[in-house]
This record gives C-alpha cells, structure tokens and sequence, in this order.
C-alpha cells in the first residue's frame, strides 16, 4: 500500500509541483570552487548555488528524488533498490524537462566523480555517527 501511494505522489505531484514552479531554480553560478554539502533527507549531495534550501518547500521535497538519482550518477553506488532507482531516474528526467538550464544538472555534479564519492561516504560516516549518537 505504502509503495503505490509513494509511486503516486510521485507521478502526479511532482509533476505537478514541477509544472508550477517551472524554470524558476538558478542557471549559472557566481562562486569559483563551491563545495558540496550533504542533504540529510535525501541522503545526498548539494552545492550551495543550487537553490534548493531557498526554493519553495514542496519543490525542495520533490527535488529530494533528483538530487538521490544524481547522487547515484556521480557515485555510481546503488543504495536503493532497483525499482526506487527507477522511479528517483523517471523525477530526474522529468526535472531535466522542467528546469533544462539548473544548474545542478551541470555534467560536472552529475558525473561520477572519485573525489566526490570520498566526501560522499565521509558526509555519510559523519551523518550515520550523529545519528547513534541521539539513539
């Protein structure tokens, strides 16, 4: 029950959210040599000029399943299973058609990349610590 309501949201309301907010995620950036940060809800990587934090909340938590397939691209790491993938690669090319110009779709952050697969899993090592840390 829990997987069709989750396939759902994001067939119809992605879509949608991506249609409201079409276009409106920053093309070009002005920082040399941004580093990337970890987004804990989506177990992934952003960089600062990407808008996201600013954007309005819903597109934020739709982009969580773009920002996790790009993830994937640049660490080539499959950490969900193969149908999740699926479904984060189907938001992805629908947000490539909404936001063509982003610029997190930049080929150099949706690439696999060494360095940024070593600052994935230390991000990853240091979130996993904080968290039994708490429990």
């Amino acid at each position: 029950m829990f997987k069709l309501i989750e396939i759902g949201f994001q067939k119809f309301v992605v879509k949608r959210v991506f249609k409201k907010y079409r276009n409106s995620l920053p093309t070009t950036t002005a920082y040399d040599n941004l580093k990337p940060k970890y987004h804990i809800l989506a177990g992934s990587l952003v960089w600062e000029d990407e808008g996201i934090a600013e954007c309005h909340p819903k597109l934020g938590n739709a982009f969580r399943y773009v920002l996790r397939y790009r993830t994937y691209l640049i660490s080539r790491e499959l950490s969900d299973t193969k149908n999740t993938n699926k479904r984060n690669k189907q938001t992805f090319e629908l947000a490539k058609k909404y936001f063509p110009n982003w610029v997190g779709f930049d080929k150099s952050r949706c690439t696999y990349n060494a360095e940024l697969v070593d600052r994935l899993k230390r991000f990853q090592k240091v979130s996993e610590w904080n968290i039994d840390k708490i429990s």
